[in-house]
Order: C-alpha cells, then structure tokens, then sequence
C-alpha cells in the first residue's frame, strides 16, 4: 500500500496498522461459522436462515451452520450473540421481534439500534388478514364496515400479548376506530386454526394460505409494503383504502456490534450474491417473503423504524406492557 510522500511517518505508521487490522479481520473467516436462530427448528425465520446460508456459504468459502437457540421470544439466543466475539465467526438471523422486544419486555435490556450490526436485510413480509368464513365480508372496507355495525363483537387472535399480530390487530383498532376483543394464543397457527373452525373471528397469518386454498378462511388484505408474492390477487391494507395500515416483518443477518466493517462487508456480499439468486429468491417467494439484500443500512433503518412505529402504536392503543 502506498502513502503520500508528505504524510507524517506516525500517520504512516497507524495508518498501516489500520490496515493491516482491517485484512486481518476480513481473512479471520475460517472454518466453521455459527448463526444463532432464536427459534424452533421448522419457522419461518429458521427455514429462510438455513436456505440463505447454503448459498452464502458456497460464496464465503465457509461452512456456517445454523443453532437454534430459542427462549424469551428471541431474547437468548439474540444475547448469545451480543456477548461473542466480533469476528464474524457468530452471528444472529433473526426477525422483527428482535427490535421489538425491548418494547414489550423489560427483561430484554438492549437498544437494538446499537446492540448489534446490521449485516443484510434478508427479506420482508407482509401478514395477511384471515378472516372467518362465517363473517358477511369479503373486503377490507367491509370488514372495517362491519365492526364499526357491530362494536365489541369481533374477536382477533395472536399469538400472545405484545407479539406482532397482537401489535398488528391494535393498530387496525386504532386507525379504524373500531372495538375488538383481543384473544391472545401462544402461536398464530393456533389462531388461525380457530378461525377456518369458525371459533374466532379474524387473526393476521403469513402461514394461512393451505386455510385459504381449501376455502375454509378468507384473506382480504396483506399488511405490507408489497404484495404477499403467493396472494397476487391479494391488495395491500394500502392498497384497499387503508393506507395508513402497513406492518412490514422483516428477516436478517446481524453480527456483534464491534465487528470491523470489512467483515461486515464481506458478509453482506456473500448476502447480496445469494439474493440475487433465482433459485433462492423463488424460494423466499414461495415462504411469502419478498427478497431485500442493499447495504447494511437497509436493515438499520427498518430497525429504526420499528422502534418508532411499535412505540407509537403502544402509546396510541394504551397498551401496558411489562
């Protein structure tokens, strides 16, 4: 590396230290690299870990494997990875929760802005609408219709309290003015299940297209930026008349917050290799997740957002959380 002939030997000197330090750092990638998932083996965000690693592991030259660590709604295994050294070798893929958490959990002691690095956005999602057969709607502005005709008598499901559908069903309430009862599960699926019986009224699932497909739930709208890439004929809530109501989940990579950005950008290369691919982004479109990718600050400013947007829906809706 050269420097110019008039800078000072001790600029010189640490200058080549830094750079020494950065190749370092970026070559320090050996062997075996460790991605937390803090969750069961089998959702979403495992399922779209393990399919984006593979790809990303041809790229880096590198074996990465997936550990799950769930526990705390993600608040273990996220912690795991704040404590690991800053050398690439341990990282988190996680969702949404991660920079929510905080919000509805004292325990989670973490300012998710800073915590961690952001690597790559991975993807975003919307969560359809499900809605109960039994129910006179088949629109977005007639469910709305239908609840303000018969306040307190609508019942939607999530899977627990300050989880993003419980998030998600206050936040309608709020924009819509609109009474429902809340009925909390300890997943979505469950709910869901609830409403193709006809034991609940709505709920808001990405996993309920197979209800959908055999006739027994309707999905009115989805609840993000984009359309649900398996429900082309499915509006956005924005789309539908409520523009106002956009709740995007999102997927990504994240690294210990005092990893060097030549690691970090050695990541998220590999990353942005790997969305780029057809097989990969089919298979992300198939799970209902739109591909992201772009720089690390892509992911840092949906975080960003997040914390904004969860914050306001918990002062809006007067939510009390631990």
């Amino acid at each position: 590396m050269r420097f110019p002939a008039n800078l000072p030997r001790r600029a010189v000197i640490a200058a080549a230290v830094l750079s020494i330090a950065a190749v370092t750092a970026a070559h320090a990638q050996t062997g075996v690299a460790k991605v937390i998932v803090p969750f069961t083996p089998g959702g979403i965000s495992d399922v779209i870990a393990r399919t984006l690693l593979e790809r990303m592991s041809r790229e880096l030259g590198q074996t990465m494997i997936v550990e799950n660590r769930p526990g705390g709604g993600g608040r273990i295994g996220s912690e795991v990875v704040m404590r690991a050294p800053a050398d690439g070798n341990t990282l988190l893929f996680t969702n949404s929760s991660y920079s929510i958490l905080p919000i509805v959990d004292s325990t989670a002691r973490y300012e998710p802005s800073s915590a961690l690095a952001p690597v790559v956005l991975a993807g975003t999602y919307g969560l359809p609408i499900v809605v109960s057969n039994k129910l006179p709607v088949n629109s977005l502005q007639s469910l709305i219709d239908y609840a303000r005709k018969n306040p307190g008598k609508l019942s939607y499901g999530s899977a627990g309290q300050g989880s993003g559908t419980h998030f998600a069903g206050e936040y309608f309430k709020v924009l819509t003015q609109t009474q429902m009862v809340h009925v909390p599960y300890k997943s979505t699926a469950a709910a869901a299940a609830d409403v193709a019986s006809g034991l609940l009224d709505l709920t808001f699932d990405a996993a309920s297209k197979p209800y959908a497909d055999a006739g027994k739930v309707k999905i009115i709208a989805v609840t993000g930026r984009l359309r649900d890439p398996r429900l082309r004929d499915v509006p956005t809530a924005a789309e539908a008349g409520l523009k106002p109501f956009v709740l995007d989940s999102w997927v990504g990579l994240l690294a210990p917050a005092a990893t060097p950005p030549a690691v970090i950008e050695r990541l998220n290369h590999a990353a942005a290799t790997a969305l780029a691919d057809p097989g990969l982004r089919k298979a992300l479109n198939d799970l209902g997740v739109n591909p992201a990718g772009g720089p690390p600050a892509r992911l840092a400013q949906m975080i960003a957002d997040d914390n904004v947007l969860y914050r306001k829906i918990v002062k809006d809706a007067q939510l009390k959380v631990e």
